[in-house]
């Protein structure tokens, strides 16, 4: 029976194929060579080898050539450094993209690590062709956070709670070998002796170097003032996901309805996504420069004033209603059940009575106006279903009119609030497929860059997928890269001092890459 045969490996070719035919016209491989082949990475703040002025030395790698390799491997999920070192030598795709070319995995890893700052600004760029080919409607954006896991073990991560837990763990234990070695003890006088007592010794000293551990974990808890402490990435936290307690960042991002392209992700350590809306929204504004735009949240980034923030900058907000009534989850009348009358200012009751304006007070540095009618409520027939208390008190936001225009706008137009899950999911799920197991890098800075090259890798999918190869292409001879612009450093800026205000422990920043050539070895 006859195969279809391989060629000669001894076979000598008069006229070999050329490194040019390794790449069809057809692969989206090209289409990352002549996009890096565009930017100006030195305005974009990418770090250039130095060079000797006498010639000494080997020179480096030109730093668009390293942009190129790290780009293909987040595009196919090859992130570690050795990793793509090992592909420089056998990937024919990458082969023709690095020009044959072969950087060691030092060299690899340090261009990632010195640069990770720069990484944003070709996410900015590649934003700037898709609005070019009008892939971002910029109409309606949904908003949401996910956990991804740091590179750091649960088990090397301690906050006060932990540290207690194990510290009470450590004395029950202790108090048991204790009880148990003065049993050895009588035994032992008694001349029956059935425990060793060497072996109980020896493990009560190590809970005791154990214990002493713990104090001093302790103590470093409390001279950083922060709430938590990891080993490995000290900018991770601990965070409560769907699966459980995660020990990583907390991703913001947002993400059009057009074509389902990212507009931002950002990497923060807030445990919560309360408070990170107003700055998520100014963000994706300044991204896609628009004017105006509806955003679809869900109800853990409820806050009154980030409502109010995002209809200040014209962009409309639609976030469920949250339950924030004691006595409607005692079982009781909610507030939803009193109807305000903004003419006469007061509120009416589901009985029918009116709550006159009583007083103004101030709590987390809100104004509030109560309202209530003492007189009515000692003769109301449904009193045990309203209040406990004397009389029932009513409290309003000084600038509740914000929350009345969002749930108007909610009940006017609920299909868009419903796309929220349709819009989010999939670029989040398909973020983790580009990163599986989590970030590779540590630190808040780094982990950024590699949330970039993944956000990256992410919209080039959707965008070959909505626009093929050729128009990418096409596009590209008439796109003008611009400057560096500090959307990005604005959006990193805000969510920090968001979760600053809301007291979620943001972390310093605590490197800032060198300059220096990107070449440790002989090899490439």
């Amino acid at each position: 029976m006859e195969y279809i045969a391989g060629s000669d490996r001894q076979q000598t070719h008069f006229l070999p194929p050329t490194v040019e035919d390794y790449v069809g016209l057809d692969n989206p491989v090209r289409f990352l060579d002549a996009f890096v082949e565009k930017l100006d990475l030195r305005a974009m703040g990418f770090g250039f080898p130095k060079q000797d002025a006498q010639g000494r030395g080997r020179p480096g790698y030109h730093p668009g050539e390293l942009l190129k390799l790290y780009l293909y491997g987040y595009v196919n999920q090859i992130r570690a450094s050795r990793r793509l070192e090992a592909e420089c030598h056998r990937n024919l795709e990458v082969i023709w993209l690095l020009r044959q070319l072969k950087p060691d995995f030092k060299t690899i890893a340090d261009f990632r690590k010195d640069n990770a700052k720069a990484f944003k600004e070709v996410v900015r760029q590649f934003t700037q062709l898709c609005r070019q080919l009008d892939l971002f409607g910029g109409q309606l954006l949904a908003i949401d956070g996910t956990k991804i896991k740091a590179s750091n073990a649960p088990d090397r991560n301690w906050s006060q709670s932990k540290l207690d837990k194990q510290m009470a763990k450590i004395d029950e234990r202790l108090e048991e070998y204790l009880q148990a070695l003065d049993g050895a003890d009588a035994q032992i006088q008694a001349g029956v002796s059935s425990v060793n007592a060497q072996e109980l010794k020896a493990k009560i000293a190590r809970l005791e170097e154990h214990k002493v551990e713990i104090k001093q974990r302790l103590s470093q808890l409390a001279q950083s003032g922060q709430t938590q402490h990891s080993a490995t990435d000290p900018d991770s936290r601990s965070l409560k996901s769907k699966q459980g307690h995660v020990v990583g960042y907390n991703v913001q991002g947002s993400v059009d309805a057009k074509h389902h392209l990212l507009v931002t992700t950002e990497a923060t350590t807030a445990i919560a996504d309360q408070g990170q809306l107003a700055a998520v929204a100014q963000a994706a504004k300044a991204q896609l420069q628009i004017q105006r735009a509806d955003i679809v949240a869900d109800g853990g980034y409820f806050k009154s004033e980030d409502i109010k923030a995002c209809q200040e900058m014209g962009m409309e907000p639609h976030l469920p209603s949250v339950n924030n009534s004691p006595s409607q989850r005692a079982g009781l009348y909610g507030k939803n059940d009193f109807r305000y009358d903004a003419g006469h200012n007061l509120y009416h009751c589901p009985a029918g009575a009116t709550l006159s304006y009583r007083r103004q007070t101030q709590d987390k540095g809100r104004t509030l106006f109560n309202y209530d009618n003492p007189a009515a409520c000692r003769v109301c027939p449904v009193k045990a279903h309203c209040t406990s208390a004397k009389y029932r008190t009513i409290s309003r936001w000084e600038h509740e009119a914000c929350l009345d225009r969002m749930y108007a706008a909610v009940a006017a137009h609920p299909e868009k609030l419903a796309q929220r899950k349709m819009l989010i999911e999939h670029p989040w799920g398909t973020l983790k497929y580009i990163l599986p197991g989590g970030f590779i890098v540590r630190g808040l800075t780094r982990v950024g860059a590699e949330l970039s090259l993944a956000h990256f890798a992410y919209n080039l999918k959707r965008a070959l997928a909505v626009v093929g190869l050729e128009k990418l292409l096409q596009a590209l001879k008439g796109f003008n890269p611009g400057g560096k612009s500090g959307s990005t450093l604005l959006f990193s800026l805000l969510l920090r001092l968001a979760a600053l205000i809301g007291r979620l422990g943001t972390v310093p920043w605590r490197y800032r890459p060198r300059s220096r050539g990107y070449c440790h070895s002989a090899s490439g």
